[in-house]
């Protein structure tokens, strides 16, 4: 079995963990937005669960790159900081922060629009929208890696 633990860094972050085994469709175990004060408590949870369970951790994160646009936004660098905590965390529990994946939000959104993830049966109720994209994340990185959708061909 497999679990993945997805990451939507920011001011409120979103974080989305399923769990997988190959031939069946993913189980959403717990999804939600969380402020700084709290993020690292459903991280060390996920990951205390994987290694209860014995499951194969993924990590996986919404890539964050600076640019013109990001300045103009904010200079506060919310998910940076969301991102370092998230290595630092990795680090205590002796997962190797190097093995932290890193996708793009565009290819997430494209793959798993609002209306995909209500097809396929997944949904977030409430909050800004954060824990939909740590959703995308993980769906996406189960889709790279084996899981076939198949309900969004039907």
């Amino acid at each position: 079995m497999r679990m993945i633990l997805a990451v939507d860094p920011g001011k409120k972050s979103g974080i989305t963990t399923f769990s997988y085994d190959k031939g069946s469709e993913p189980l959403l175990l717990a999804s939600g937005e969380f402020l700084m004060e709290e993020y690292h408590r459903p991280i060390i949870e996920a990951i205390q669960l994987a290694s209860d369970r014995e499951y194969t951790l993924e990590i996986v994160c919404e890539r964050f790159t600076i640019n013109a646009q990001t300045i103009k936004n904010s200079q506060a660098p919310y998910s940076l900081e969301q991102i370092g905590i998230l290595k630092h965390l990795m680090l205590v529990n002796q997962i190797d922060p190097n093995t932290l994946l890193f996708q793009s939000p565009s290819d997430a959104k494209r793959m798993f629009d609002n209306g995909a993830l209500k097809k396929l049966g997944y949904w977030h109720k409430g909050g800004e929208g954060h824990a939909l994209d740590a959703m995308r994340h993980g769906l996406l990185r189960l889709a790279k890696t084996g899981w076939a959708p198949v309900k969004l061909l039907e």
